[in-house]
């Protein structure tokens, strides 16, 4: 075997045992070889190298069914920090974690699309300092910086390609933030596929080898995850499914077309409803779903307008169901906060309308992450681009 070859297969198993450790702790270092069919020796050293890199400490001697009790090996989510930063249409959500996306700090600050590409770039930089000055001590610091925004991303170059909502064209938002932090790597994607990768390591996601998260606000974006990977396409198009037509003769969208998914089952529409039928008292700066879904309780007007979302949102949820079949299908962002007013409307339409009855239709959950789901996913991407690689994960 050439060295290259050896090289690259102990990189592998060293990062499957990091994944089942931090998967399954407190595991002894026979628990793993038994689970990942790698020899005692093997895991033995394996093991060593990632406790003198501090990913991995002993922590005590755990039950033995026979013969000596064997210590307990656990990850060390305090090996360093993470930075992820949600780029809403209105807003900045930031939060620096721990490696098991545990948050030590968080903030919120608005802002307005008008103000521009660069006031709010300059914003996002002097929220990410304020993470940056709160890291706590640990062995590796800031491990990197992680951006979620709601557009399309060249996921290599990180520039943003096409964020209709906010009206930006080919932004190289990586790139200015390296020049920032050359020390650090800097990931840029889309919200709603970070939110599905924060779905998959620590919220609604984790059971599920097939699932789309569906990112329900001001637009519709859609994160896919297969064989427990993100999917992005060919090039990085995949989830942009707000914008696939539901009404020939609709509303015209910000991108441009006519009837987008997104005019009828998001915030937009609610507004609209509400303005159709008199609720201005619901139109201004304090707006909020959630507490529309708490009067909707004893409004039916109001639980009229969600419902109607709902049904929108189920209608234009079949053609994803149809193109990816996955396991589950998650409900996020703001919508999510109308609960079972939204998604009981959207069940029933996918119930009533969906091709092949049980054996196609998916679960379809809220977001256990809620409206931390996108920055806690671009944490989660730089510890995925860093400490555990995909390429490396299998599915134990």
């Amino acid at each position: 075997m050439r060295t290259g070859n050896i090289t690259l297969v102990k990189k592998m198993n060293k990062q499957l045992v990091l994944k089942l450790i931090r998967d399954q702790h407190p595991i002894s270092r026979a628990d793993i070889a038994k689970t990942t069919g790698l020899n005692k020796a093997t895991v033995s050293a394996l093991v060593d190298e990632l406790i003198a890199e501090q990913f991995v400490h002993e922590s005590g001697i755990g039950v033995s069914t026979g013969g000596r009790r064997p210590l307990m090996l656990r990850f060390n989510a305090d090996a360093g920090s993470l930075v992820g930063v949600e780029l809403g249409v209105n807003y900045l959500y930031a939060v620096l974690t721990n490696l098991n996306a545990e948050i030590i700090w968080e903030q919120r600050r608005s802002f307005r699309p008008e103000e521009g590409q660069e006031a709010i770039v300059s914003e996002m930089i002097e929220l990410i300092e304020a993470a940056i000055r709160r890291t706590p001590a640990t062995p590796y610091g800031v491990m990197g910086i992680g951006i979620g925004v709601p557009g399309v991303v060249h996921t290599e170059s990180g520039t943003v390609i096409f964020a209709p909502n906010l009206r930006w064209d080919d932004v190289a938002l990586a790139s200015a933030l390296q020049k920032r932090w050359p020390q650090y790597p800097v990931i840029v994607e889309n919200e709603a596929k970070l939110a599905a990768l924060g779905e998959k390591w620590f919220g609604a996601g984790k059971e599920f080898a097939h699932f789309v998260y569906i990112s329900a606000g001001i637009g519709i974006g859609a994160g896919v995850v297969l064989h427990h990977q993100l999917y992005r396409g060919v090039n990085g198009l995949a989830g942009e499914v707000g914008h696939h037509t539901i009404d020939l003769n609709g509303a015209r969208c910000n991108c441009g077309n006519i009837g987008c998914w997104e005019m009828y089952a998001s915030e937009k529409y609610i507004k609209c409803r509400l303005a159709e039928e008199g609720r201005t008292e619901w139109l201004d700066d304090r707006f909020s779903i959630a507490a529309m879904a708490l009067a909707a309780e004893n409004d039916a007007q109001l639980a009229r307008i969600l419902e109607e979302t709902g049904r929108y949102l189920g209608i234009g949820l079949l053609q994803v169901i149809y193109a990816y079949n996955p396991e589950a299908v998650i409900i996020g962002g703001p919508l999510a906060q109308a609960g079972d007013f939204v998604l009981d409307a959207a069940r029933k339409e996918v119930r009533e309308r969906i091709l092949v009855k049980k054996e196609s239709e998916p679960y379809m959950i809220a977001s256990e992450l809620k409206e931390k789901s996108c920055a806690i996913g671009a944490a989660a991407s730089v510890l995925e681009a860093v400490v555990l690689p995909p390429e490396f994960e299998p599915a134990l």
